[in-house]
């Protein structure tokens, strides 16, 4: 197990075993480079933890422990959880400031606390298989223990639906993951799972813009300040856009030297490029520049090891470029602070605009959206764009139930979608009830799209080249506040993520202030009708995926012939069927990452 995830921790590894239990991990050495490596235990050895983050409060956590009478041999961050433990009990969770994964022996009760932070930045996978609880950081170490590489159909429908896993599911039949929030307790009696904390959006607070500007000012600088505690090179992932320049610009004011920053660019004609905005960043706070571009030929063999750290078929082509990404920053650094979450925090994404515009649509115009002859017109309209088809089928959906899952999932017209029973319509019912539309729509993404896909794509693209990312704006205290804000200093009509672009203003170039949102383009919908065409035909049609029945061939077929020849644009959803029979073959089949990868050279014309 400590073998298949060496790249989370290339430094050292410990390993503990007794009667019934072992503890095992590879350590990432960031402070404490001499005197950190786990498990770590109390004096007596009755209280032993492996753990996978930062505690950034560590600091005054051990001094009020030391002064309830606890004595501390290291200067880690990792020991304040053994104290932490011995002094607060199950309530130790409450008491972190960080991001983890951490599990506990509790020697004299024979019993096991594991616990994952309120957001998820740390994935934490177990699996009870055969009788034994076995756990890990990622699933593949898992797989190593011995539990059965076969596929969880339930997963499989929620992948297709959403194009990533909800948890508590995964795509292997017998692995689970831990909701974030969430600890789990194995003893005599059995396993509990229980919640330990939810981000709460109420009572609203009373403030103007400029409070709730100043507020959020100060508890981003110190998220930010908290997160630049390190023994090692540190640095900062930089896109241009609102969220990575913010940060960048407070770390500028609370550093002596310049910030090495990190860019990811993509070399083909006619494609938003994030590089030049980057640039007027790093330039307006005098960072250390660094850029890489990544061009077709590099992003596909890129592809099947991504999906091999990803342990599940890849949510975005844009993991790819993070993992390029990753891979530059870790020549010169350890430690990166990027800006996800703060679409999900502070409301930055168009879709909570349009949702408001769509669902008042729908309401009106129901029936005559709801009518057979409306979804024919709409099949029948030439040339539409995604996002035009997909803004004309949702004005046929009055629940949110039946909305909500299109903004980020597959286009329910190809198939692939279960329009109302899947994982995220069950994730919508358990949110907390009397919740504003846009405060469920953003509980929503921060519970599901961010802990489920972002924060695990972040974490496994950037472990995979053994550095560690931080997150200022999902630092907890923070979130907590503009949480309570009302939804007039979140998100209007007009525009996004009020209160964090007052915050900006005087800070950032008037142009990074404008810049319109775009993500990270990589034109994999071309591909697909181009030099790619014969790889797509191959891993979605071909004898392989054929024989494995996944998903339904005649639909596949459909959905392929009608994007090549123009009429539907299914660039994504033909993306989620490529990497599941990607996936399939190496998590399935065993295939080699080199195999997989020469393959795909093969079949690229």
């Amino acid at each position: 197990m400590m073998d298949t995830i060496i790249h989370r921790g290339p430094d050292s590894s410990g390993l503990m075993a007794r009667e019934g239990m072992a503890f095992g991990m590879r350590r990432l050495s960031i402070i404490d480079l001499s005197g950190g490596d786990q498990p770590i235990q109390n004096e007596d050895g009755s209280v032993i933890v492996v753990f996978n983050g930062e505690i950034y409060n560590f600091r005054q956590l051990r001094s009020e422990l030391e002064a309830a009478g606890h004595t501390f041999h290291t200067k880690s961050d990792t020991e304040v959880i053994v104290h932490g433990y011995e002094q607060w009990g199950d309530e130790l969770p409450n008491h972190l400031g960080g991001m983890f994964a951490f599990s506990l022996w509790d020697a004299r009760r024979e019993r096991l606390l594991v616990a994952r932070d309120r957001f998820g930045k740390k994935p934490l996978y177990y699996s009870q298989a055969g009788g034994v609880l076995r756990f890990a950081s990622e699933i593949k170490a898992l797989l190593a223990a011995g539990v059965p590489s076969e596929i969880d159909e339930a997963g499989l429908a929620a992948y297709l639906e959403l194009r990533y896993v909800p948890a508590p599911a995964t795509m292997f039949r017998d692995v689970r993951q831990l909701l974030p929030g969430h600890l789990m307790v194995a003893d005599a009696s059995g396993v509990r799972i229980d919640r330990w904390w939810r981000l709460v959006y109420g009572p609203k607070l009373d403030v103007t813009l400029d409070q709730a500007a100043s507020t959020v000012e100060t508890l981003l600088r110190q998220a930010v300040e908290a997160r630049l505690i390190s023994e090692v090179p540190l640095g900062c992932f930089l896109s241009g856009g609102l969220d990575s320049s913010t940060i960048l610009a407070v770390m500028s004011e609370l550093r002596d030297e310049p910030v090495s920053t990190f860019s990811v660019g993509f070399t083909g004609a006619g494609l938003p490029d994030e590089l030049p905005y980057a640039r007027v960043a790093a330039e307006a706070f005098g960072a250390r520049h660094h850029e890489v571009t990544l061009d077709a030929q590099g992003f596909l063999d890129l592809l099947p090891t991504a999906i091999w750290h990803r342990d599940e078929p890849l949510a975005e082509p844009s993991e790819v470029p993070l993992l390029t990404l990753s891979r530059l920053a870790r020549e010169s650094v350890t430690v990166v602070l990027s800006g996800e979450g703060g679409d999900e925090i502070f409301g930055g994404y168009p879709k909570y605009r349009a949702d408001r515009v769509f669902s008042k649509i729908a309401a009106i115009g129901g029936p005559v959206f709801r009518h057979p002859k409306y979804a024919q017109l709409v099949e029948s309209l030439p040339k539409l764009s995604r996002q035009q088809r997909l803004a004309l089928s949702i004005l046929s959906r009055t629940s949110r139930e039946a909305r909500w899952p299109t903004w980020f999932g597959a286009d329910p017209s190809t198939g692939l979608a279960r329009n109302g029973d899947g994982a995220l319509v069950e994730r919508m019912r358990s949110l907390p009830p009397g919740l504003a539309p846009l405060d469920a729509m953003l509980a929503l993404d921060v519970e599901s799209y961010l802990a489920d896909n972002l924060l695990i794509r972040g974490d496994k693209m950037t472990m995979a080249a053994s550095i560690e990312a931080r997150m200022p704006l999902l630092d907890h205290t923070l979130a907590e506040y503009v949480a309570r804000l009302p939804p007039n200093l979140k998100t209007t009509m007009r525009t996004t993520k009020i209160v964090m672009r007052k915050v900006a203003e005087g800070r950032l170039p008037q142009s990074l202030l404008e810049r319109p949102k775009v993500g990270f383009a990589v034109p994999v919908a071309a591909w697909m009708r181009g030099w790619l065409g014969g790889a797509t035909h191959e891993l979605i049609l071909g004898e392989r995926a054929t024989a494995r029945g996944l998903v339904d061939q005649g639909m596949a077929r459909d959905l392929l012939d009608r994007h090549r020849g123009g009429g539907l644009d299914a660039g994504k959803e033909l993306w989620s069927l490529v990497n599941l029979e990607i996936w399939a073959r190496t998590f399935l089949d065993g295939e080699a990452t080199n195999d997989v990868q020469a393959s795909l050279r093969a079949l690229a014309t």
